[in-house]
């Protein structure tokens, strides 16, 4: 996958950009933690072999969630001991709604782009400071603005009711889509 674009991730790399959701996954159906553990593993060591299978432009996480799904099978095949807590028909269910999920998460992640482009340069300025790269409390950023932190917060609190509106002004009108 990297051979042909430089500018790819690996695919270890989408697999640990992620993880969480691969681990919440496999943890919502296999309830012993040690298990779900062993079964993450699997999924990781499967999408390591068969990344070259993965098309670049593909939806990578519905991709690993698809050999998660089959692993999960297998796990509880293996333990013929332990029945399957469910069947295949409602594991193809939690999979497709875990990807609907996905895209409702992926549609609000760009509605709040394009109001977070939208919020007043000083607003904007003070969201950075406090949830950017190198997050700040309220109390440093009074300190760094010469503001008192009263003033910080009061000025987080508008700037986040602002992006609430409009991001469900957004959302409602289709903008996102």
């Amino acid at each position: 996958m990297t051979a042909n674009n430089p500018a790819q991730p690996t695919i270890e790399t989408l697999f640990l950009q992620h993880a969480a959701a691969v681990r919440g996954f496999v943890r919502g159906l296999v309830p012993n933690r040690a298990a779900a553990d062993d079964v993450l593993q699997e999924v990781f060591l499967t999408v390591t072999r068969r990344g070259a299978d993965f098309r670049g432009e593909g939806n990578f996480l519905a991709w690993v969630r698809g050999i998660a799904r089959n692993k999960v099978l297998e796990h509880y095949r293996r333990q013929r001991k332990v029945p399957l807590p469910f069947d295949e028909e409602l594991l193809n269910l939690l999979a497709d709604s875990a990807e609907d999920s996905d895209q409702i998460l992926e549609q609000r992640r760009e509605a709040l782009t394009k109001c977070l482009e939208r919020l007043a340069p000083r607003a904007r300025e003070i969201v950075d400071l406090r949830y950017g790269d190198h997050a700040l409390t309220p109390p440093k950023i009074a300190e760094q603005l010469a503001w008192t932190t009263n003033a910080v917060h009061v000025a987080l609190s508008r700037a986040r009711a602002f992006l609430r509106e409009c991001t469900q002004q957004v959302l409602a009108s289709g903008e996102a889509l």
